[in-house]
C-alpha cells in the first residue's frame, strides 16, 4: 500500500509543479504580435503592396533614357559604281557612334492610368487587411488555446480527484481483505478502477504537454519553455444583441471587407483591359547623335546630332478578336467576385445566427449543469460516508464517483464551449481586438 500512496503523489506532482512565471492572456497576444513568423510575414507583404502604390507605378509619369551604342567592324568591301569605277579594300575598318537621350510621355492610353492608380491603392487597402486578418485569427487561436489550457488543467483537476477518490477506496478494500471482512474481488475492481484512473491521468498530462508546445509555436518561444497562466477561471464577456452583432458584422467583419475590395479591383482590371480599345499616344523629345566612318565607301565619314521632337500614336484595328475575348472573361470574373462577396456575406452571418442562439442556449445549460454538481456533491458525500460504514458495496460507490465527476465534466466542457462561442462572436464582428488586448 505504501507504494500506491507513492505512485499517486508522484503523478499528482508531475502536474503541479511548474517553473515558469504566469503570464497573463494579454502578455502571451502582444509576444504573438511581435514574435510569430507569419505575422511578420503578412505585414511585410503588406508593405510590399504600400511600395506598389505610387504614382510612377500607374505609367502617368514619362520616362527619360540615355542609350549609347559604338561598333567596330572590318569587311572586305567591293563596290562598283555607274560610271565603272571599281573600289574595294580588304579588312577595311568601318565605326559606328550612336549617342541619344530620350524623353517619352504617354499622354492618353484610354484612361489606363487612372484605372491602375484605383487599382494600386485597393491593393495596398487590400494587403492591410489581409494583415489585420491574420492577425485577428492570430490572436483568435491564441485566446482559444489559452481557455482551452485552463479547461484541460481544470480536468486535470477533476482526474487527479477522481484518483485520489479510487485510492482512498482502494486503500479501505485493502484494509478490509486484510482483516478478513473484505472481498478479494471487491479489492480487484478497487484496484482496476484505481489504475484506469491513472492512466486518464497520464494521458491528460500528454494532452497538456502538446497543448503547450502548439501555443509556444505560436508564441514563437522556446517549444518547452513552460506555460502557467495566470487565470483558472472562465471568465465570459458580454455580448451585444443580435441585431448589434449583425450589423457590426456588415461594418467590421474582415473577410466581407475584402470581398468588397476583390470587387473593386477585379472593376479596376475590366477598365484596364477595356483600354486596348482606345488609341494610344506618346509624346516624345530629345536629343541624338551619330557618327560613322568606313574606309571604303562614297563618304569616309557622316556625322548627325541635333534635337528631336515628335508624336507618336498607335492604334489596334484588328488581333484576333483577343480584346473582346479578354474583355468577355473579365466581365464573368467580375461577376463572380460580386457572387463571393455576396456567398461569404451569407455565410458569416448564417454562422454568428447560430452562434448566438448556441450561446444563449448553453448559458441556462450551465446553470442546470451547476446545480447538478451541488447535487451531486451532497449525493457524493453520503456515499463515502456509507462506504466506509460498509452500508454500501464499492461498485454503486463507483457509479456515484463516476456521476459526480460527470456532472463536474458536462459543467467544464459547457464553460468552454460558451467561451469558444464568445471569441467567435468577437472574431466575426470585428471586435477580437478590442475584446482581449
Amino acid at each position: 500500500m505504501k507504494r500506491i500512496s507513492i505512485n499517486i503523489i508522484a503523478i499528482i506532482t508531475v502536474f503541479t509543479v511548474n517553473t515558469g512565471s504566469a503570464q497573463s492572456l494579454e502578455e502571451m497576444i502582444n509576444t504573438a504580435l511581435v514574435n510569430n513568423y507569419q505575422i511578420r510575414i503578412v505585414k511585410n507583404e503588406a508593405q510590399i503592396a504600400t511600395n506598389n502604390n505610387v504614382t510612377g507605378n500607374t505609367g502617368i509619369l514619362p520616362t527619360v533614357d540615355l542609350n549609347g551604342t559604338y561598333s567596330n567592324s572590318l569587311n572586305n568591301t567591293k563596290q562598283k559604281f555607274a560610271d565603272g569605277t571599281i573600289r574595294q579594300g580588304n579588312n577595311a575598318k568601318n565605326t559606328n557612334l550612336n549617342l541619344s537621350a530620350l524623353v517619352n510621355w504617354t499622354v492618353f492610353n484610354g484612361f489606363y492610368v487612372y484605372a491602375r492608380r484605383n487599382q494600386l491603392a485597393y491593393l495596398e487597402e487590400l494587403g492591410q487587411l489581409n494583415s489585420k486578418f491574420y492577425i485577428e485569427q492570430t490572436v483568435s487561436d491564441i485566446v482559444t488555446a489559452y481557455h482551452q489550457l485552463m479547461y484541460e488543467q481544470q480536468l486535470l483537476k477533476n482526474y487527479q480527484q477522481s484518483l485520489s477518490i479510487s485510492l482512498f477506496r482502494l486503500t479501505l478494500e485493502k484494509k478490509r481483505k486484510d482483516v478478513g471482512v473484505g472481498k478479494a474481488m471487491d479489492y480487484g475492481q478497487a484496484l482496476v478502477d484505481y489504475q484506469t484512473d491513472s492512466i486518464r491521468l497520464l494521458a491528460q498530462q500528454n494532452t497538456i504537454q502538446a497543448l503547450k508546445i502548439d501555443l509556444n509555436y505560436v508564441l514563437n518561444n522556446e517549444l518547452e519553455k513552460e506555460i502557467s497562466m495566470a487565470d483558472n477561471e472562465f471568465e465570459i464577456l458580454e455580448i451585444p444583441t443580435k441585431e448589434a452583432l449583425l450589423q457590426q458584422v456588415d461594418e467590421a467583419n474582415n473577410q466581407l471587407a475584402q470581398q468588397r475590395l476583390q470587387e473593386l479591383i477585379a472593376e479596376t482590371e475590366l477598365r484596364m483591359i477595356k483600354a486596348n480599345r482606345y488609341p494610344k499616344i506618346d509624346l516624345f523629345t530629345g536629343y541624338q547623335y551619330s557618327k560613322s566612318t568606313a574606309a571604303v565607301g562614297f563618304s569616309n565619314s557622316n556625322q548627325n546630332y541635333g534635337p528631336t521632337i515628335g508624336v507618336s500614336i498607335s492604334f489596334n484595328l484588328y488581333n484576333g478578336g483577343a480584346i473582346n475575348r479578354e474583355i468577355k472573361n473579365t466581365e464573368i470574373v467580375t461577376e463572380n467576385t460580386t457572387l463571393t462577396k455576396q456567398q461569404v456575406n451569407q455565410q458569416i452571418n448564417a454562422d454568428v445566427l447560430n452562434f448566438y442562439n448556441e450561446f444563449n442556449s448553453i448559458g441556462t445549460q450551465i446553470a442546470l449543469a451547476k446545480s447538478n454538481v451541488e447535487e451531486m456533491t451532497k449525493v457524493y458525500e453520503t456515499a463515502r460516508v456509507q462506504l466506509k460504514k460498509g452500508a454500501i458495496n464499492g461498485y454503486d460507490f463507483r457509479l456515484t464517483q463516476t456521476s459526480l465527476l460527470n456532472s463536474e465534466l458536462t459543467l467544464m466542457q459547457l464553460q468552454f464551449a460558451l467561451k469558444a462561442i464568445e471569441i467567435n462572436l468577437n472574431r466575426l464582428s470585428g471586435n477580437v481586438l478590442a475584446s482581449y488586448m
